[in-house]
């Protein structure tokens, strides 16, 4: 005998299944205390929330998390990003994994790695590795630093002639400790 109970809520299972798996689409996304697998679409704002990719023009995420952002403007602010892909990155209160982007600009925060065409600007915040052309840098830490021009009060573990200096040692010693394993 079938239960009426069992067909229905296998049948109310399902929508949210597929739901869950499908890509909202839309010129304007806003999630408040929710989350979404995949995203596309013009502007996203997500308070509060999680979700899996996006690819927007403009994202903003105000207490959230992203896993991955592509777009023109990603803008977070006291939320988390593991990767976030554009030409404007702006982060605050907040951290990352990985920054690629044209110009980045963090404030009380930090990432991993930051990679940037033209500037990052890094103000009381923190990062692993920094990369770009122009990097400002006030009140903060960076583990290695390769840029043409930086300005402001930074502690660095490596700067550029630091981490070529460390390279050759490095590879001096690595040198000398295969030939005495030759031996």
């Amino acid at each position: 005998m079938n239960d009426p109970f069992q067909d229905l809520n296998a049948e109310m299972a399902e929508p949210m299944t597929d739901e869950m798996n499908d890509t909202v689409h839309g010129d304007v996304v806003n999630i408040t205390q929710g989350g979404a697998q995949n995203i596309d679409a013009q502007s996203v704002t997500i308070k509060q929330g999680g979700v899996q990719n996006i690819s927007a023009e403009s994202v903003v995420v105000k207490q959230g998390v992203v896993m991955q952002a592509e777009g023109g403007s990603i803008s977070v602010v006291q939320g988390g990003i593991l990767l976030a892909r554009g030409d404007q990155v702006n982060i605050t209160a907040g951290g990352a994994l990985g920054i690629l982007a044209s110009n980045v600009q963090v404030e009380a925060g930090g990432a991993q790695w930051m990679l940037a065409r033209e500037k990052i600007t890094l103000d009381q915040g923190g990062a692993g590795v920094l990369i770009t052309r122009n990097a400002e840098v006030n009140n903060s830490f960076v583990g290695l630093i390769l840029a043409q021009n930086v300005t402001g009060n930074v502690r660095a573990l490596f700067d550029t002639r630091a981490a070529l200096v460390f390279g050759i040692a490095a590879g001096v010693v690595g040198g000398v400790v295969l030939a005495m394993r030759r031996r």
